[in-house]
């Protein structure tokens, strides 16, 4: 055996063992692809893909992308850019006869997310009312046009989903087929990706996940329709499928090799360009060039990175939305490229009398304790108990907030922890700034301090007992951020 084969192998172990590990403890629930230099070193399915009939996850299982999708939206862009049907330059106007401001806003500008045109997930009722409802391509486009612009196209950037929705329909004006069709017969059938597509939410797509939340237990993710997203985010994918198309990314397969210098040769801003962020990354210490992009959509998480000067490729989907895919993506670059990982230790839960439990339970904001908080602890008290007695995940989306503007709680500064059915649950800001409540157990009981491990995630709560009384929570993320929280009431 060479040792080229020798490093791979004992490579292709430590990643192994580390997703083992995460899996193990109910922190991975999705699928995984890790290859280098042309070989797969990892290439694994772990937990359910349906909790519901006990479907497993496989390397076949597909998921949803979200905006994984961008990435082929731009790829039809420049296709039809070397087949002389467009420019990158011209103006939308061009294509999108009565779209406004069409005469300031070209293509380069919506592939870059510098167009200026607002974020259609960000517009008021959509997470209440627009997901959930089918919409055309015009439709959703309707929605869009008559929002002011945010800026003038060019001076910023700003992620924006919108302007991909405006590339699928100037795709479908110029290929005179739908996206949906393009996308299969222009670089889903070129490249064999049988198990890639298009997702409407009504044509049955076998082996394709479900999406996952969690509110005290695993529940189903909100509900979205897919035909609202097309080329900003519809499309579903597996880990050996997109692994096909890291390998023709690095040929003249679909685009020429000049038109791959534009997707991938200039670094990017944060918001990426051409459906990809291409930047600088340190793995163990190094610099290393990476292009990739994240992706979510309910219940699902996406993450994609190309170390084109190490030919090394990660590839994490899951479909339960608290997995932290953009650490165990990097995680698994530390490993694939010579580096070394701290074990998870095991961890046992431990008995602690309830009364004790019990004085955990609380409004802890950020910070020393707050005049605020102080005028509000009467109240707090009514606030924690109609929190704790909301079925939250059975009620629309946001009701407690309206709990938190009646007390005078500051959301982006608050940690709530409740004792529920003999269990302490963390509720708080995670993903998005979307709020999660999950399972935490105690693991070590010291003098005036309590350790707590989450049930779901690699997370970490201490609490810290004052002799007086009062309670410090630290909460340590799965990135390594430490937040400082006093107990208000």
């Amino acid at each position: 055996m060479s040792n080229i084969q020798m490093n791979h192998n004992e490579t292709s172990l430590k990643l192994k063992r580390y997703m083992h590990a995460l899996a193990s403890r109910g922190y991975f629930n999705g699928a995984i692809l890790v290859a280098q230099h042309g070989r797969i070193l990892l290439n694994e399915g772990y937990g359910m893909a349906n909790f519901e009939h006990d479907v497993q996850n496989s390397p076949n299982t597909k998921f949803r992308i979200g905006s994984l999708t961008k990435a082929f939206t731009a790829m039809a862009i420049l296709q039809l850019q070397e087949q002389g049907k467009l420019n990158v330059h011209e103006y939308i106007g061009q294509y999108l006869k009565d779209y406004p401001n069409g005469h300031l806003i070209s293509l380069h500008h919506l592939l870059s997310h510098s167009s200026g045109i607002p974020d259609y997930p960000g517009f008021p009722g959509y997470w209440k009312h627009t997901q959930r409802l089918y919409s055309t391509l015009e439709e959703t486009i309707q929605m869009i046009k008559d929002k002011p612009l945010e800026f003038t196209p060019g001076e910023e950037h700003r992620y924006c989903s919108s302007s991909y929705i405006l590339l699928s329909a100037i795709i479908e004006k110029v290929s005179g087929i739908s996206y949906g069709e393009y996308i299969k017969e222009r670089i889903c059938q070129p490249l064999h990706l049988e198990n890639t597509g298009i997702e409407d939410c009504r044509t049955i797509v076998k082996d394709l996940a479900s999406g996952y939340s969690v509110c005290k237990e695993i529940i189903h993710a909100e509900y979205v329709d897919m035909t609202l997203h097309l080329g900003a985010g519809a499309m579903y994918s597996t880990v050996e499928d997109l692994y096909v198309w890291d390998r023709a990314l690095y040929t003249d397969t679909l685009v020429s090799k000049d038109s791959l210098k534009i997707l991938f040769d200039q670094y990017t801003t944060y918001c990426g360009s051409y459906g990809w962020v291409v930047d600088e990354q340190k793995i163990n210490k190094q610099p290393r060039k990476r292009i990739g992009h994240f992706g979510s959509m309910n219940g699902f998480w996406s993450d994609f990175n190309r170390y084109v000067n190490d030919d090394l490729v990660i590839i994490v989907l899951s479909n339960f939305d608290l997995t932290p895919v953009q650490r165990i993506s990097h995680c698994l670059a530390e490993l694939a490229l010579g580096g070394e990982l701290q074990e998870l230790g095991t961890t046992n839960p431990i008995h602690i009398n309830d009364s004790i439990l019990k004085q955990l339970e609380g409004i802890y904001e950020y910070g020393e304790k707050t005049e605020q908080g102080q005028n509000f602890e009467r109240n707090l008290k009514d606030a924690l108990d109609q929190l704790i007695h909301m079925d939250i995940p059975k009620i629309s989306i946001g009701v407690f907030y309206k709990v938190f503007q009646e007390y005078g709680i500051n959301p982006n500064s608050t940690i709530i922890v409740t004792y529920e059915d003999s269990k302490l649950f963390l509720f708080m800001q995670k993903n998005h700034g979307a709020w999660y409540k999950y399972e935490i157990y105690p693991v070590s009981d010291q003098a005036n301090s309590i350790t707590c491990v989450a049930k779901d995630l690699d997370e970490r709560v201490v609490f810290n007992i004052k002799p007086s009384g009062g309670v410090r929570i630290s909460h340590f993320d799965v990135y390594g951020n430490d937040t400082i929280a006093y107990k208000t009431q």
